[in-house]
């Protein structure tokens, strides 16, 4: 249903009338042009209505309408959504059968677009191939025109700098924000907002936020709001989540006993809250008594600051228009953060690693924005400069930046400090062994060295995973029996077959590829594997 009712339109007090058509009759092109303008929003009006029943003068309608007979409704819209078909990309109006003066009328909201710009022919219906020739559409003023050279420009420009996570979601409502995590929000990031949070419209909030446009009707949820704010980001953007595997034997992937935990929620608190398990699980002190020094060596396993700074940048750089979550996965020498995809392909990647390289457009630049607000990530480029400045101070060994040709993803890998031998630690963080002293640290915070904790984790025994049908040493042959009596298979007919979530399967199939048993084929969406050629 269109949220502005009828006679709030046709009242002329709300919208403006040149964002309003009114036809008295059907007619295709010029209706396909107004909705192709009105999807563009050059003058970024948030689209306009479009209603088919009632004549104009002056751009004000002439009531009573004339309607649209019953019996043409249905051959109308049948038409309409073949003809918007046709719009490039393929782009469709809301549209509504209203009946007003006891006449029928055909009512369309055309809402701006979001993967404009957008073309359409210059006649509907004509055969001839000159006049089927697709055209930029623009409504500047209250006519419709071909978008000049300047005018392309400027179209293109205004949708190409939009990132993904400013974009209005269409799909999203009022009721799927929750007002306890922008408070939450507001109170960590000292902002004058917090104070009257529960005494304001919710919806002026997020005005004010910028997360939301103001619309004629009452606001246009952005996705960086359902990031932020919504219980379940990820209905919206599949695998908006942090996904974290611990694998605490020297078997890694290939054991059978390890830990999964998945974050989900609002990203500001996803982040936060797996910060938090590894700061209490993972990392260790320790103290390091020198002979002849009255001062201790102190270091850490993982620096918390480098974990902190490379989880925030992945989730800041995944893209969440790719159903793949943030992946930590933790080993017995190393941490490593997985984000999808990769850097852009102007990124110098040696320049990267240095911590040199300045990106010339940010993935998800609201993203970053709120993160930096809560602490959460560094001014724009220095993030890299942050990790190795860390874990430099902290004796660490330099991170491992790993990505592909194609920068499908990104692997940034943090190395257990040198002072940790790989057997000195056994599940969950124990120490069993050395010959150095750990001491108990009092007052403990990995990023200022204040707060209750002790250096020594305690011991927790690591869980066996319940998803797990087939056991690691049965794995590859049962993809290759699957392969030979089903030809080819997909990454998650593979993590159903083993019971292993979609990430651990595809290790398992990419360790089979690097092995010369199956081969993958097709691109990035359309992924299968086949046994190879033999």
């Amino acid at each position: 249903m269109i949220p502005l009712k009828l006679e709030t339109l046709l009242d002329g007090r709300v919208v403006e009338q040149d964002r309003v058509e009114y036809k008295r009759g059907w007619n295709p092109t010029d209706t396909i042009h107004a909705i192709c303008a009105y999807a563009n929003d050059f003058p970024n009006m948030n689209g306009g209505y479009i209603v088919i029943g009632i004549e104009a003068e002056n751009g004000r309608p002439l009531l009573p309408p004339f309607g649209v007979e019953e019996a043409d409704l249905d051959h109308i819209q049948n038409e309409l959504f073949q003809y918007c078909n046709l719009i490039e990309p393929r782009y469709l109006p809301q549209l509504e059968i209203v009946e007003y003066k006891g006449k029928q009328l055909i009512y369309l909201w055309c809402s701006a677009g979001d993967a404009g710009p957008y073309s359409a022919p210059l006649d509907i219906l004509s055969k001839n191939k000159e006049e089927r020739r697709k055209e930029y559409w623009i409504k500047p003023f209250s006519v419709k025109t071909i978008a000049n050279q300047s005018e392309k420009f400027e179209l293109f420009n205004k949708f190409n700098s939009v990132p993904f996570d400013d974009r209005v979601n269409r799909k999203a409502k009022i009721g799927d924000i929750q007002l306890g995590h922008i408070r939450d929000f507001l109170v960590e990031s000292n902002s004058a907002l917090a104070v009257d949070v529960y005494s304001r419209a919710i919806e002026d909030t997020l005005v004010s936020l910028e997360v939301a446009n103001a619309t004629d009707v009452g606001v246009d949820i952005r996705n960086i709001a359902l990031l932020m704010f919504c219980d379940y980001p990820e209905k919206f953007m599949p695998c908006a989540q942090i996904e974290l595997a611990w694998f605490n034997t020297p078997e890694e992937e290939g054991t059978d006993v390890f830990e999964e935990k998945t974050f989900t929620g609002p990203l500001f608190r996803q982040v936060k809250d797996a910060l938090d398990y590894i700061k209490n699980q993972v990392i260790v002190e320790k103290v390091v008594k020198v002979p002849g020094r009255a001062e201790a060596d102190r270091f850490f396993n993982f620096p918390y600051e480098a974990i902190e700074e490379a989880l925030a940048n992945a989730c800041q750089h995944k893209s969440y228009q790719i159903a793949e979550p943030v992946e930590i996965r933790i080993y017995l020498n190393r941490i490593m953060i997985i984000n999808y995809p990769g850097p852009e392909p102007w990124i110098d990647m040696d320049e990267f690693r240095e911590g040199k390289a300045v990106s010339r457009r940010y993935r998800n630049r609201r993203i970053g924005e709120f993160f930096k607000e809560i602490d959460l990530a560094e001014k724009k480029s220095t993030g890299i400069t942050k990790i190795l400045r860390t874990l430099a101070t902290n004796g660490s060994p330099l991170p491992t930046f790993k990505t592909d040709a194609e920068r499908h993803s990104l692997e940034t890998t943090i190395w257990i400090h040198e002072g940790f031998k790989v057997n000195d630690v056994s599940s969950r963080g124990q120490e069993i062994g050395g010959t150095v002293d750990v001491l108990n640290v009092p007052n403990y915070d990995p990023k200022n060295g204040v707060g209750d904790k002790s250096a020594i984790i305690g011991d927790k025994s690591a869980i066996t995973s319940d998803k797990q049908a087939i056991k690691a040493s049965d794995r590859e042959q049962a993809i290759v029996d699957y392969l030979r009596a089903n030809n080819e298979a997909r990454n998650a007919e593979i993590a159903e077959l083993l019971g292993l979530r979609p990430s651990r399967a595809r290790d398992v199939l990419k360790s089979m590829s690097e092995k010369g048993i199956i081969e993958k084929c097709g691109d990035r969406k359309n992924t299968y594997y086949r046994l190879a050629e033999t």
